[in-house]
Order: C-alpha cells, then sequence, then structure tokens
C-alpha cells in the first residue's frame, strides 16, 4: 500500500511537470526587472544578484548581461564592463545598445580605434533607436584628439536625429569654435540658447565665441547670464573673472 502511494504521487508530479514547463525566458525577465528595481535605486549589489540569477535561469538572456556591464562600467571595472557587453553581444550581433557601451568603456581606456569600430557597429543596425548617441560619443572621443573637424562632423550627425537636443547643440557649438569656425560656433549656440534659455554652461561657451568674435559687449551679456542662472559653479567664477577684465 505505501509503495503504491508513492508511485501515485510521482506519478502526479510527472504530470505537473510536463502540464506546466518552466518558462526560462520568463523567469531571467523576472529577476532582470527586480534587478532593475535595484538598480534605478542604485542599490548595485543587490541588482547584480537579480541580474546573476536571470542569467541563471536564461544564460541566453543579453539584458541582464548588458545590466551587468552597466554596472562594473558605473563602478570603473571597465575591463569587467567590457567582457559583460562582449557577452551580450554574444546572444545578439545586432545589439547596438551594447556596441554603443562597449565603445564608451574603450573610450574611457583611450582604445580610439576600438572605441570607433564599436560605435560604428552599433549604428550598423537600420533598426536601432536612438542613433544619435554613437555619433555624440564619436564626437566627444575625437574632440578628445583635438580633431575638431571631425568632431563637428559627428556632433552634426547626431543633431540629424535629435534636432532638439540643445546638449548636442552646445558640444557643436564648442567644436566648431575650437576648429576656429568663430560665426558657425555663434549661430550653433544661439539655436542652443533658444532650446535652454536658462543653461549657463550654453550662455558661458556663447560668451566665448563672442569674445572671439570681438564682441565684448554682447560677450559680457552672456558671462552675466552665466552668473545669473549658475552663481555657484565653477563656469559662474570663469564668467566672473572675464567681467572684471571686461570692465
Amino acid at each position: 500500500m505505501r509503495a503504491s502511494i508513492i508511485i501515485i504521487c510521482l506519478a502526479l508530479t510527472a504530470c505537473a511537470t510536463v502540464g506546466n514547463p518552466v518558462d526560462k525566458t520568463k523567469m531571467a525577465e523576472g529577476y532582470y526587472m527586480k534587478g532593475m528595481s535595484y538598480f534605478n535605486d542604485k542599490n548595485y549589489q543587490l541588482a547584480a544578484v537579480e541580474f546573476e540569477r536571470s542569467i541563471q535561469s536564461d544564460s541566453g538572456y543579453k539584458q541582464s548581461y548588458y545590466a551587468l556591464g552597466l554596472i562594473n562600467d558605473y563602478q570603473g571595472k571597465l575591463d569587467e564592463a567590457a567582457q559583460f557587453y562582449e557577452k551580450a553581444i554574444d546572444q545578439d550581433s545586432d545589439f547596438s545598445e551594447a556596441y554603443n557601451a562597449l565603445g564608451v568603456v574603450y573610450f574611457k581606456q583611450q582604445k580610439w580605434k576600438d572605441a570607433i569600430r564599436s560605435f560604428k557597429k552599433a549604428l550598423a543596425n537600420k533598426f536601432y533607436t536612438t542613433p544619435y548617441l554613437p555619433y555624440l560619443n564619436m564626437g566627444d572621443l575625437y574632440m578628445a584628439q583635438k580633431k575638431y573637424d571631425k568632431a563637428v562632423d559627428a556632433y552634426r550627425e547626431s543633431k540629424r536625429y535629435m534636432p532638439d537636443y540643445a546638449l548636442i547643440s552646445l558640444k557643436l557649438g564648442t567644436a566648431l569654435l575650437e576648429a576656429g569656425r568663430v560665426t558657425e560656433s555663434i549661430s550653433e549656440l544661439h539655436e542652443a540658447m533658444k532650446i535652454a534659455p536658462g543653461d549657463a554652461g550654453i550662455r558661458y561657451s556663447l560668451g566665448l565665441a563672442l569674445l572671439k568674435d570681438g564682441n565684448k559687449k554682447a560677450a559680457s551679456e552672456q558671462f552675466k547670464k552665466t552668473v545669473e542662472f549658475d552663481p555657484k559653479s565653477a563656469l559662474a567664477e570663469k564668467a566672473r573673472d572675464y567681467l572684471k577684465t571686461l570692465r
């Protein structure tokens, strides 16, 4: 009698397993979502635990590799971050977000050619929804290398996808100024100011461009706005120094 009860129990267990197969992807997604809640609260330790559980549930779940890459990236563990981004790409060769993030890691490591290659791979995916980001990052990379004309080209491409993003116009205006294209710089920074009129950084950069153009009065006005909008910032201190010399 005891043996028959055991057999029946085993049979019921088997039936339950066959009838309700475990969906590994859903389990992985559940752990991932829980991890993201910790991630958004900047509790990276607990977030990493959930992302690891996600991968244990489904080793092909790319988002969790990507998220672990972000955590290591934020913590300055660049080699580890690169490894996780590469694992994410192994799961999906069209994972543009991971290529872009990997490019940023290479940028931080001053692996310029590898960074550009990664950014271009991100852009190769025609279904990528935020192509302005790799172009923006390429612009930053060229600025770091003092290749200002190349930076201008990259920022212009970024702006083509996000024409109303003040940060892009600010960076483009700065690159134009560094390239010696002062008139274009002033025009671009005026566009940025229209998008974000209360941004102290834009006002300061416009002040520099106007000063380089010889328009001291207009430059002073922008430096005053810099101080007004962000009086305790380092930019405000620099603006005050310029204002002293322009009196």
